[in-house]
């Protein structure tokens, strides 16, 4: 009698066949889910880099000099409460910062957080200082403009000579500004509670031009 062998495949060959397979594709998987996160990564850094420049863009060309106070964070308001200037503020500060910059009374806080479309969240900050000392006190700030033929004592003028006293009582021509934004590269995470979050600093410098 002639026997013939059962041309089926077995459960062990099954097994091994999956597992072979797995061997071939898990590095494929891996190298694939890596490029996803750093494709994330090189994502949320674009953002945080947009939104700085949009900041600093928007401060240096747009939002009036008397607007920018000092304080880190900075506040953001118009003390000639100008009609068209506080419609602007209105719109333009949230925008820029996010939520939670108010206003309050009228002042804005440049200290909020927003959520980008792929729902990674971002905060954004304003530090502004002035690099001016007030001319009352001890040591102010006096400029200089060399002329030929002229005495230098003749040439100097002190900063009360220059410009007005601006919103903070203060005699200045020059505002320091620091944006800074920070994120987090976990999805729906808030930057200030994620130990691994990244921050940038845009710094900028805003002369007063209207004297």
């Amino acid at each position: 009698m002639i026997k013939f062998r059962s041309s089926g495949i077995t459960f062990v060959e099954v097994m091994l066949a999956f597992l072979i397979l797995g061997m071939v594709f898990l590095p494929i998987f891996t190298f694939l889910t890596g490029s996803v996160k750093e494709t994330e990564k090189f994502y949320v850094e674009t953002v945080a880099i947009s939104r700085a420049k949009f900041i600093m863009d928007t401060l240096m060309f747009q939002i009036p000099w008397r607007c920018i106070r000092h304080g880190n964070p900075a506040k953001i308001d118009d003390p000639l409460l100008t009609d068209g200037v506080d419609d602007f503020l209105a719109k333009a500060v949230p925008k820029m910062f996010g939520d939670g910059v108010g206003p309050s009374g009228g002042v804005y806080t440049a200290d909020g957080i927003f959520t980008c479309r792929k729902g990674f969240k971002y905060r954004a900050r304003l530090k502004v200082v002035d690099l001016d000392y007030d001319s009352t006190s001890s040591n102010p700030i006096v400029f200089s403009v060399p002329v030929p033929g002229k005495d230098p004592d003749d040439t100097r003028f002190d900063i009360n000579k220059l410009t007005s006293k601006d919103a903070d009582d203060k005699y200045n021509l020059i505002k320091k500004l620091v944006v800074q934004v920070k994120w987090s590269n976990s999805k729906g995470k808030d930057p200030k509670d994620d130990k691994y979050a990244r921050s940038l600093f845009l710094v900028g410098f805003k002369s007063n031009l209207d004297n």
